[in-house]
């Protein structure tokens, strides 16, 4: 058969996908507004929804990957809107800082991972215990930092234009570009290979695209855009004979009467990206955030040259949240944080020793990603070192001005800002997300969760044991992470909000 013959859905599956949407958004709701979390609870109707504990699935196969499908494009968007909204000059402030950050984030949760060496596995034959391979794949799984989650987080808490939101966005992009890296590592040592370019690939891919747009931008894309807004401002104001005007003139008309242009021209460029991502074996969700800081660079390039365009004159975040933000808020993004859900086996979680093991593990990687707090300590006591006199007057400028104003010093407030930042950070580095259960079932599907006995000799095994110790680690790890955010910039606003955050 060449076609697919239409069907009316059944009721039951009507009623299904309605509950769905309308429970994702309203627990959403709720959570938000008391603990900025809302994702925490579009996770868990996932796993409810996805693979009930009864064992009777509401929602078929087909369908859950078709909501995990719609649920990626709302990563992708998702990435862009942080992309289109981060200020540049201030990410190149913090490059250092994110690099450091994201730096430390990947390599201790890899170093600590080795722990599971000690994890005793019984068996038949007996006592198992985790390989040096499998251990070293459990802290790939682990090394990522979910970017969906750390953006939902921050937008959630309006912190995403703060220099904290830039700094974990940065680390984030890049635990995401190295996670996807550690794919490509795992499939190579589970088929017993070592290529050096087939694990670089992605990683070299993924900055060089930014590389190329970095190099591009200012000689090529910029004076076309600027040259394409002057002429459109000037066709604007001159009417052209249709006989008479040039090619040129034709086709810039053409592409100004596109409907809806300033919605076109930004989802064209990320499509293109995604496109070229995919091509070259770099990271798409790396790309769609280059895409969303390139529209946001050149939106405004010629801006006071024709601001009566108003196709054009508009924002980057007034076109995102004209455009994408419906269908974005209510349907994909939910989809996306359910479809999560889908991928946790609730009902294999429960058995035996696995779940000691598993919470004594997430403990690990929570404490692991915490210590991503000590760069933010390390650069303010660095700062402090080096301009002690301006951290003294600013603190004395700040009391001075809030006496004279009859208000609170906040002389205690710039003490504490780096511990409220370095908090901020460390809790929301703890999420994992959809590339931990990636790197996990991966490295299970590709037998790197080796046992071995006491004395070294591999045994055979599937690897399931430590497979479900990783994703009690990613789950906690998950929820932990937003709920922490979540209680830690409720206080902050219901106090004093630092103001370095």
């Amino acid at each position: 058969m060449t076609y697919l013959p239409y069907e009316e859905p059944g009721i039951s599956l009507i009623l299904t996908l309605t509950s769905l949407i309308f429970l994702l958004n309203g627990i959403r709701y709720i959570l938000d507004r008391l603990l900025y979390c809302g994702l925490v609870g579009q996770i868990l109707i996932g796993v409810i929804w996805g693979e009930p504990v009864g064992g009777t699935t509401w929602l078929s196969e087909g369908t859950q990957k078709a909501i995990q499908d719609f649920g990626y494009l709302g990563l992708i968007g998702l990435v862009f809107e942080g992309g289109l909204g981060t200020d540049l000059v201030l990410l190149r402030k913090t490059a250092y800082i994110s690099i450091s950050v994201a730096t430390v984030g990947l390599l201790m949760p890899i170093a600590i991972s080795f722990v599971l060496l000690v994890f005793p596995f019984p068996s038949s034959s007996g006592t198992l215990y985790p390989s040096p391979l499998a251990a070293f794949s459990a802290g790939a799984s682990l090394c990522s930092t979910s970017l969906g989650t750390t953006l939902s987080i921050m937008s959630a808490a309006g912190m995403h234009k703060t220099r904290t939101g830039v700094t974990l966005l940065g680390a984030a992009m890049m635990d995401d570009v190295v996670g996807l890296v550690m794919v490509n590592i795992i499939t190579t040592l589970g088929a017993g290979g070592s290529g050096g370019w087939s694990i670089a690939r992605p990683i070299v891919a993924s900055f060089g695209l930014l590389i190329v747009t970095m190099c591009i931008v200012p000689y090529i894309l910029k004076p076309v855009w600027a040259l394409f807004r002057r002429a459109i401002h000037h066709n604007a104001e001159v009417e052209f004979v249709e006989a008479e005007a040039s090619l040129g003139h034709r086709l810039i008309n053409a592409i100004a009467a596109v409907p809806h242009l300033q919605f076109v021209l930004p989802t064209a460029v990320l499509i293109i990206f995604v496109t070229i991502a995919s091509f070259i074996d770099a990271s798409v969700l790396f790309s769609a955030f280059i895409a969303g800081g390139l529209v946001n660079y050149l939106w405004n390039v010629g801006a006071s040259a024709d601001p009566a365009v108003s196709d054009i004159a508009s924002t980057p975040s007034g076109m995102f949240e004209e455009y994408y933000k419906p269908v974005m808020e209510y349907i994909l993004v939910p989809f996306f944080f359910a479809s999560i859900g889908f991928s946790i086996p609730i009902t294999a979680m429960f058995s035996g020793s696995i779940v000691w093991k598993g919470i004594v593990y997430a403990i690990l990687m929570v404490v692991a990603k915490g210590l991503v707090s000590l760069v933010v300590y390390f650069d303010f006591i660095i700062k402090a070192l080096q301009h002690p006199m301006d951290h003294q007057s600013k603190a004395k400028r700040e009391k001075t001005q809030a006496i004279t104003r009859q208000e609170p010093s906040t002389e205690q407030t710039t003490v504490e800002a780096p511990h409220s930042a370095a908090l901020l950070i460390a809790f929301a580095m703890i999420a994992r997300g959809e590339i931990g259960f990636l790197i996990a079932s991966l490295s299970q599907s590709s037998n790197t969760l080796t046992l071995r006995y006491t004395n070294g000799e591999n045994a055979a095994s599937s690897g399931e044991e430590i497979f479900l110790v990783i994703v009690w680690a990613v789950v906690l790890c998950t929820i932990f992470g937003p709920v922490a955010v979540g209680v830690l910039v409720r206080h902050l606003k219901n106090t004093t909000a630092p103001r370095e955050l």
